[in-house]
């Protein structure tokens, strides 16, 4: 079987979370490696023989729109309601004979059109999905990085491109990330490397070098061009949560330890995605625990800081391993619909529903002001205790029954409050301390 590409979305917790997936047969029966929504109903879906399929009534009935034999669709990505892009590969078992394709779409999905001049693509059979990355941009703009390190880039839609080489060595994982003229590169090779750009990736420069990495992903949240936290094997293989505020001008490693990550590894780790600004995610993807194999999504209650997980079962996939479970490759979702490209011609979507025990996500906390200087205030709850960690993970300050905490003296950095309210229940905050 295929290694599985697990991935990561984040999805409004206040409200409503995944309870459960619903498997929707689309008419093929080919391997669907990647998904876009447009909006909650209206998804592609691309996957092997250059298949880009569309649903416009949320899964229930889906149309083959583009076919291309020997070709396997990777990646694709909109623009906007219109205009989007697939690309794929060919000869994914002859490294030396790899033929790319592209193709453009200027009407949601409903045709495709060949571009010319894109054999140039790189990409790979997706047991190693991430080794490649597809950003677009805008409408003419749109960045592919390919597994043989190199980064191409087009402003006129596909009609010429631009290369930039990088010299990583064996690409195990990349993810790219762009707003704007500001982009991010994260490449793992054995190690971690960061590129940042700020002129639309003409100029690339690395931005963090010290952060060993040893396994195959990494997982990244670009919240936008500034705030971005990944999590991972950092500073001397210990799980670590990088975390910068301005745009890795500094940096800070938050000592958080997230159960799932210790028992199943992170090899399998491979993108991430949110559509609004509470930190909690769903991981989808395989787990390994005592030789067994287990596809599932999970669902992380509230963030990293936490990181409390509750399992969500795919269909005929309970403690099954491999033989029941099939390959999850990517997901794409719209407010709190998501939907999942699978093996054999499969997309799962979920079904949201309350889930008991998490109101307490539904609290509005305010912690102000951010950045500080000499004191944060902490409202919507009342705080018994409130605990201040520095970027080690080494606790520097503890208040009692206070909503004022005096930050006066504290080295500039990221700091984490561990806020215990008088429910007996923890929630946590994250606080820029600046000279």
């Amino acid at each position: 079987m295929l290694i599985l590409a697990a991935m990561f979305i984040c999805v409004v917790m206040q409200a409503q979370l995944v309870e459960g997936w619903q498997e929707l047969p689309t008419g093929v029966t080919e391997n669907l490696f990647c998904v876009a929504c447009l909006d909650k109903n209206e998804v592609v879906a691309c996957g092997e023989n250059g298949k880009i399929l569309k649903t416009v009534d949320g899964g229930e009935t889906w149309t083959v729109k583009h076919e291309k034999d020997g070709y396997d669709m990777i990646h694709v990505a909109f623009a906007d309601a219109q205009v989007g892009y697939a690309c794929g590969d060919s000869c994914w078992w002859n490294s030396d004979n790899h033929k790319g394709v592209i193709v453009k779409t200027t009407d949601g999905g409903e045709t495709w059109q060949e571009l010319p001049n894109t054999e140039f693509v790189h990409l790979q059979w997706p047991d190693w999905i991430r080794s490649s990355d597809f950003c677009v941009v805008d409408e003419d703009t749109y960045y592919l990085f390919t597994r043989d390190a190199v980064l191409w880039r087009t402003t006129d839609g596909g009609q010429s491109f631009t290369s930039t080489p990088f010299e990583f060595g064996m690409v195990k994982h990349c993810e790219l990330f762009f707003e704007g003229e500001t982009g991010y590169l994260v490449v793992i090779d054995g190690e971690i490397h960061i590129h940042k750009t700020t002129d639309s990736g003409q100029i690339w420069n690395e931005v963090v070098t010290n952060g060993a990495y040893f396994d195959y992903s990494v997982v990244s949240h670009f919240f936008d061009k500034n705030h971005v936290e990944m999590y991972g094997y950092f500073s001397e293989g210990t799980h670590n949560l990088l975390v910068t505020e301005d745009g890795f001008e500094t940096v800070s490693y938050l000592n958080v330890e997230c159960p799932i990550m210790d028992y199943y590894g992170m090899g399998n780790v491979s993108h991430s995605k949110y559509t609004s600004d509470t930190y909690g995610c769903i991981l989808i993807g395989m787990t390994l625990t005592k030789g067994s194999t287990d596809t599932n999504p999970y669902i992380m209650k509230d963030g990293w800081e936490h990181c409390e997980w509750v399992k969500q079962g795919i269909p005929d996939c309970e403690n099954n391993g491999m033989v029941q479970c099939r390959d999850l490759y990517a997901v794409d979702g719209v407010d709190t619909v998501f939907y999942i490209a699978a093996e054999n011609g499969f997309v799962y979507k979920s079904a949201m529903i309350p889930v008991s025990g998490l109101e307490e996500n539904a609290l509005q906390i305010y912690v102000y002001p951010n950045p500080a200087k000499d004191r944060v205030i902490v409202e919507g709850i009342e705080a018994a205790e409130v605990q201040v960690y520095n970027a080690l993970g080494q606790l520097v300050k503890t208040v009692k029954d206070s909503h004022e905490i005096n930050m006066a003296g504290l080295p500039q950095g990221v700091y984490l409050l561990r806020i215990a309210d008088t429910e007996g229940r923890s929630h946590t905050a994250r606080v820029a301390v600046k000279e």
